[in-house]
């Protein structure tokens, strides 16, 4: 035995559904209105995917203007301390230059929203931003990707086909992880930034183009020159104006700002009235290293909501998230640019096993001991290090029992 509908949507033939059954009589009169449901489900699932592919089409058709705009909105920089609004002035400073910028900094600093910043604020931002993973990248294709090739330029290549920096003609290239690229690549990269040529794979002329280039790195290029792995005159050419991006744990309170921002984003996709942090987890994360920065902070904030979340019958109640759901481990290790030292197992913030007061002592003889550290017992590059006056410093040091 069978039952079929037929399904329309706006008047349109859509397609056909189906009830079987091996007895005759097993589908009744309730199989029928269930047929009838079903269709009413489908044809709604139907409407709300076509208006998701329209806004979509919308999207990738508007010019790269509007598409930067929309950007804009959840690409925010969430922050208050003085290491933040220090990148962030540098990032006015220079975003109307055309010079290259290189953004340095740990994993997971969320060097991808400082490029768009940068692009946002130069006068550029009417033209399209190019993100290119460079770690991505295959080394047989990155030529390709990066400049292009032309019709039997190698086995597969059918037609012609524009690069990455074709795209980004007239507004910016966004060079992720710009350390990971072939040496082959990299001299090619070198003639774009110098006499701004490219020349695709397999063409006889290059071509110009006027790209501005943001690379970022969480690796030490200057090591890597040093190896043999990066060209010393490209790392030059890039680094016209670099810009260390602060690791989590030296932002202070931003913490408890950052953890607010995605509790909200958590919140609105839960579907619950209202998450926060108890006391003791503020503690948590202030107390944390942070060695994967941000990013780290996003999951562990995403995985105690959504385990408060599922704690609780009744979603309308204000949910408090305790800090034994955020899952940390203080015995991390802190995400060091590669080719630095590391940071000293006392520089690492203990658990809440004593008072904030000694907690905060404790973080502070850190904190200078390895800025000392890293300057050769130079006092006034640790003060500037650390972002606070020299004579406040050896005061501090004093009150601390570092210095007689």
């Amino acid at each position: 035995m069978r039952v079929f509908q037929q399904n329309h949507v706006e008047n349109e033939l859509w397609g056909l559904l189906t009830l079987d059954a091996l007895s005759a009589g097993t589908l009744d009169d309730r199989a029928i209105r269930e047929l009838d449901s079903y269709r009413s489900h489908i044809e709604a699932t139907v409407r709300l995917a076509d208006l998701e592919q329209e806004r979509l089409s919308r999207r990738l058709a508007a010019p790269p203007a509007q598409v930067n705009e929309e950007l804009s909105d959840s690409d925010e920089i969430v922050g208050q301390s003085r290491a933040i609004q220090g990148v962030l002035k540098e990032l006015e400073i220079v975003a109307e230059s055309d010079l290259p910028v290189l953004l340095r900094g740990e994993t997971g600093v969320g060097k991808e929203l400082f490029a768009r910043r940068l692009h946002r604020l130069s006068n550029r931002r009417n033209a399209a931003l190019v993100h290119v993973n460079c770690a991505a990248l295959p080394e047989s294709l990155a030529e390709s990707e990066l400049f292009g090739h032309i019709k039997g330029a190698f086995s597969g290549a059918t037609g012609d086909r524009a690069g990455r920096l074709d795209a980004a003609d007239k507004g910016t290239i966004f060079l992720d992880e710009v350390g990971e690229l072939p040496l082959s690549v990299q001299a090619k990269l070198l003639r774009t930034l110098q006499n701004g040529e490219i020349q695709r794979l397999g063409a006889d002329h290059p071509r110009t183009v006027d790209v501005r280039v943001i690379a970022a790195t969480n690796r030490d290029l200057q090591d890597l020159v040093r190896q043999g792995h990066f060209r010393a005159d490209l790392y030059h050419r890039l680094s016209v104006y670099p810009v260390l991006i602060p690791p989590l744990r030296e932002r202070g309170n931003d913490v408890l700002l950052l953890a607010g921002a995605f509790l909200e984003i958590n919140r609105t996709r839960l579907g619950v009235r209202s998450l926060r942090l108890d006391e003791n987890s503020e503690q948590t994360l202030l107390s944390y290293n942070w060695p994967g920065n941000v990013r780290e902070l996003e999951h562990a904030i995403s995985r105690a909501a959504l385990k408060a979340a599922n704690s609780v019958q009744d979603r309308n109640q204000i949910i408090t998230i305790d800090a034994r759901w955020l899952g940390l481990d203080f015995g991390a290790k802190t995400g060091i640019l590669a080719g630095e030292e590391p940071v000293p197992e006392t520089t690492r913030p203990t658990p809440l096993t004593l008072p904030l007061k000694k907690q905060v002592e404790m973080t502070q003889r850190a904190a200078i001991r390895h800025a000392l550290s890293r300057h050769h017992g130079n006092w006034s590059a640790a003060a500037r290090m650390l972002g606070i006056n020299s004579s406040n410093l050896h005061k501090l040091a004093k009150r601390l029992g570092l210095k007689s």
